[in-house]
């Protein structure tokens, strides 16, 4: 089973993406901010990580840079409200393999797990 660990702030996009990918038979784990997810990451293999960009203390590009820098590390969905090419920029520049922009559909998340990942297994 594949293991996807979602971090952002507001309980709503969490619980909403916890919702339709354990629905699909993917593992969810969650965390509201870095901390709770490097502890995650420290203890489970993940596969995927979707990361919200503004959170309270280390911010998700910041997370996403630390979790890139390992051997081997999980795909990465930075997810955002902020749409202008200065973030798509940074969202690249740390090593994002997407960059979601807030709201998102059950279709266009599951389309790109998928593609990131393949199917829950």
């Amino acid at each position: 089973m594949k293991t996807v660990l979602v971090v952002d702030d507001q309980p709503e996009v969490v619980g909403l993406l916890q919702d339709i990918l354990s629905l699909e038979g993917y593992r969810v784990l969650t965390a509201d901010s870095s901390d709770p997810a490097r502890k995650w990451l420290a203890i489970k293999k993940v596969d995927l990580a979707f990361l919200d960009v503004d959170m309270p203390g280390e911010s998700g590009y910041e997370l996403c840079e630390f979790i890139k820098g390992f051997p081997g590390a999980p795909k990465v969905v930075m997810l955002t409200g902020l749409e202008d090419e200065a973030h798509w920029q940074e969202g690249h520049r740390v090593g994002a393999d997407v960059y979601a922009v807030k709201p998102f559909g059950r279709d266009r998340i599951l389309m790109i797990v998928q593609e990131l990942i393949g199917e829950a297994d």
